[in-house]
Order: structure tokens, then sequence, then C-alpha cells
């Protein structure tokens, strides 16, 4: 598991997400970052669909999700892609 700080100002809570939207082989350049939350893991994963689709980009770009850990970090969650 990958593990990174989570910019929020949110603590303790783990039911927050965070979207690292990819659009080139490299993941460590997102071009774009969305913060959100959701009541359970499976509703998180299909609003990182939702905002995949919603940003201009390749077809074949994908996101990173990761939760909020409730110290300040996050953990990589999921891969998310758009469906063909």
């Amino acid at each position: 598991m990958t593990r990174s700080q989570f910019a929020t100002d949110v603590l303790g809570t783990t039911d927050e997400y965070r979207l690292d939207i990819v659009t080139d082989p490299e993941p460590d350049s997102p071009q774009a970052v969305s913060y959100f939350t959701a009541s359970d893991p499976e509703a998180a994963s299909r609003q990182a669909l939702r905002l995949l689709a919603a940003v201009d980009g390749p077809d074949d770009r994908y996101g990173e999700l990761y939760a909020h850990d409730g110290d300040g970090g996050a953990v990589h969650f999921d891969t998310i892609h758009l469906p063909e």
C-alpha cells in the first residue's frame, strides 16, 4: 500500500477520499486532484468514476483513488478506469 499525505482540514474521519486523475503514464503528475466524501467504499468508487468522466482528457485517462486513514495520511484504495 502506498501512503502519502492527505491534504485536508477535516481530520479523524475515514469517509474522505482523494482522486488523482492521471492522463499520462506518470502517475505522480496528476492532471487534476479531487477531494470528496462518500458514505462507503462502493459509493466512493462510483463517485470517482463520475469525476473521472467529467475531466477533459484522453480516453485512456485513469484515477488513483486514496482513502483518508484518519491520521492525516492517505492510503491507496483503488485504480479507476473509464469504461470501454
